[in-house]
């Protein structure tokens, strides 16, 4: 959780490079540890996702959401609203 928020705080601040380091080391913790479809994981997901989108990295951004929007679907089904 901590490499999650301070990663948050950080990409707040400007720091991308920072903030990159410590969200991607913590979505692959949490990929590792509570697999793809846990609610920290794909909340790893997202933040990771909307810091590429601010760096200008639109294609790993999208691919990075449709992979997060998949796992939405597959824990809270089709008609969720999420």
């Amino acid at each position: 959780q901590s490499f999650n928020n301070l990663g948050m705080v950080l990409h707040a601040q400007g720091h991308l490079a920072e903030a990159e380091r410590l969200l991607r080391d913590a979505l692959q913790r949490r990929r590792e540890t509570l697999g793809n479809q846990h609610r920290d994981t794909m909340e790893s997901m997202y933040h990771f996702a909307v810091l590429l989108k601010s760096m200008k990295r639109h294609g790993e951004a999208e691919e990075l959401l449709r992979e997060h929007l998949a796992a939405c679907r597959e824990l809270y089904g089709e008609d969720h609203k999420e």
